[in-house]
């Protein structure tokens, strides 16, 4: 294989699993770490991969490492997580994906009594790590350094193991023919959550609409009982709400 065709390989790799080791991209197209090292460091002064932890991350301006990616749109996130929170119940056992508008939530829901808490996020167990008064399950699996989640078919049978009364997904955007996200792994997370729970609520800001720059399907509107948001939602979207009676929540930003 040319080295050209190579990395266009490593970069479909990348744009699909978000995370690949170095060691296994060597196994896979048969050359030393050093050649494959690199097609890396070129890739990267190109601006299309990262290199970290061993390996490298797939570089995409719409997929912004969870820390910064908290501190954007902050407000709207806030405020969409303040009206999420009325919907959860003592008892409540819930799902939490990685997303940034889910970590407002969960920072929230630390203040709830007797609720169970489900998440792949490493950030949710780091603001859990002090909480008493519910219950925290982690789910294991192989960590995407990119959304700090675990990921992969070992954590998508746990989710499967596993029964709760809500969850909560925020996709990386919303077309009419249903949710959407850029990387196929946290897309079946979402998905298995989606199919684990007895209700789907929905926590997307108003940039998420219409977002066709989303690789993967997650799932249809068929499972979604609420979406929760900043604005009224696109013309297309209130036709869809309308027609599988969704609740629809728009939150008050304040300050």
């Amino acid at each position: 294989m040319l080295a050209t065709q190579r990395k266009k390989q490593i970069i479909r790799m990348l744009e699909e699993r978000g995370f690949v080791e170095v060691s296994e991209m060597s196994r896979l197209f048969d050359v030393s770490e050093v050649t494959i090292r690199s097609d890396l460091r070129e890739l990267e002064r190109q601006g299309r991969v990262e290199r970290k932890y061993g390996g490298a991350v797939w570089k995409d301006e719409e997929t912004v490492p969870f820390p910064r990616s908290n501190l954007l749109l902050s407000s709207r996130k806030k405020a969409i997580a303040h009206a999420a929170l009325s919907l959860i119940e003592e008892g409540d056992s819930i799902f939490l994906d990685s997303s940034s508008t889910i970590s407002h939530l969960a920072l929230q829901v630390r203040k709830l009594c007797n609720v169970t808490t489900i998440s792949n996020a490493i950030p949710v167990f780091e603001l859990f790590k002090d909480y008493d008064a519910g219950m925290l399950i982690g789910i294991p699996g192989i960590l995407n350094p990119l959304t700090q989640s675990f990921v992969g078919s070992f954590a998508e049978e746990m989710i499967a193991r596993l029964y709760a009364t809500k969850a909560f997904i925020s996709p990386k955007g919303i077309l009419p023919e249903g949710l959407r996200d850029n990387s196929m792994l946290e897309a079946s997370i979402r998905k298995a959550m989606i199919a684990s729970s007895s209700e789907t609520i929905l926590m997307v800001d108003h940039s998420k609409f219409l977002n066709n720059r989303t690789l993967f399907g997650i799932d249809d509107f068929t499972s979604v009982s609420t979406i929760v948001t900043d604005r009224i939602p696109p013309a297309p979207f209130l036709e869809l709400i309308e027609k599988h009676r969704i609740r629809l929540i728009v939150a008050e930003q304040t300050g």
